[in-house]
């Protein structure tokens, strides 16, 4: 009887995951012609970025409060001021200026690897004013969902100093599909874990910085954690699986709006230029 049970509840925990996209037939198609590599604030209206110290990385707004990004983008972080700009449509151009209070890197982060558990919540000092040029918070997939292999899906960062004039300090957009994860453990082996899931790009669509959000059908489903930006063969990246985490960033941002919810405003904004915006 116990053994009866113990199959039903199985089977239904199995049936109750589900796969994007939601048909079994995805087609393998991209192309560095399919569009342009850069990428426009009305397209990525939550991406943000962090800077602290003489570092930058990428991030996504998830509450008028709080941005999502990698843990990995605080590997260099040595107690500076950390602040982030959100709404604008490069690096050195102006938007909200945006101190952060407390980040929270996750409990479990370089547990079994380099990068297993990479992902790292910020409050933000102030709310983010909505009405102030584009910008929305970004929809979070569901728990206990997976992409089916070659789901193309578009990652963005913010370009470095090595990309050509065009593409400096400009919101990039990379195409990359979804890999089988044998591919991914036979070229990183055990940088793989279930905290995450690999993608293939084009070399020409390689990024510059990590913590930008990768997005299927207006959903964040992964956050760039390493790879996107590496000339080396095969052109594979990781991507912290935002499914995986989802109760941990429900329940990491209700206890931070709890906190923070009556914290006086304040209008001390500062102007990052772009002589502060070093190489990645």
């Amino acid at each position: 009887m116990f053994l009866i049970l113990y199959f039903l509840f199985i089977i239904r925990q199995v049936s109750s995951y589900r796969y994007l996209p939601d048909s079994g037939h995805v087609p393998y198609s991209y192309s560095t012609l399919e569009r342009d590599l850069l990428a426009n604030a009305t397209e990525v209206p939550h991406h943000v970025l962090i800077v602290y110290g003489s570092w930058y990385c990428s991030g996504s707004l998830t509450a008028s409060k709080i941005v999502v990004t990698a843990a990995s983008c605080f590997i260099h972080y040595n107690g500076e001021a950390i602040a982030v700009k959100i709404g604008t449509e490069s690096i050195t151009a102006t938007g909200q200026i945006i101190s952060v209070v407390e980040y929270k890197t996750h409990e479990y982060f370089q547990h079994y690897s380099k990068i297993d558990n990479d992902i790292a919540l910020m409050v933000l000092k102030e709310n983010v004013d909505f009405d102030d040029g584009d910008i929305e918070k970004v929809v979070l997939i569901q728990p206990d969902v997976a992409l089916r292999v070659n789901t193309l899906l578009h990652v963005y960062g913010w370009g470095g100093p090595e990309k050509a004039v065009k593409y400096q300090n400009m919101p990039l957009c990379s195409d990359m599909l979804v890999l089988d994860r044998t591919e991914c453990v036979s070229r990183y082996g055990r940088l793989m874990t279930s905290s995450n899931f690999c993608v293939r790009f084009n070399l020409q669509r390689k990024l510059s910085d990590n913590g930008g959000s990768a997005i299927y059908n207006r959903t964040l489903v992964g956050i760039l954690s390493a790879g996107g930006n590496s000339n080396d063969l095969p052109h594979f990246a990781i991507l912290t699986n935002v499914s995986y985490f989802h109760r941990w960033i429900k329940l990491n941002t209700e206890m931070y709006l709890r906190k923070y919810c009556s914290a006086p405003k304040s209008n001390e904004y500062y102007q990052i230029r772009s002589s502060e915006i070093p190489e990645t």
